[in-house]
């Protein structure tokens, strides 16, 4: 994670790419804080273990061209 011109950057390291609150859009407490400029992020900063993680799971779904009923 890292800011650059007022913009909060997620990087492959960073917990945030797996967490519900990042992947649904909810207002993460940390990544608000950094926003409204509450703390400062001077450097590069790997979040691993922030106390706000919930566990995103992604589910897929394979569509068939060929294939009418595509909804589960």
């Amino acid at each position: 994670m890292y800011c650059e011109n007022g913009r909060i950057f997620i990087e492959e390291d960073d917990q945030c790419l797996d967490c519900k609150n990042y992947a649904e859009g909810v207002s993460c407490p940390l990544l608000t804080a950094l926003g409204l400029g509450v703390v400062y992020l001077e450097d590069s900063l790997t979040v691993t273990n922030c106390g706000f993680f919930e566990q995103f799971e992604r589910h897929l779904h394979v569509v068939r061209e060929d294939d009418d009923d595509n909804i589960d």
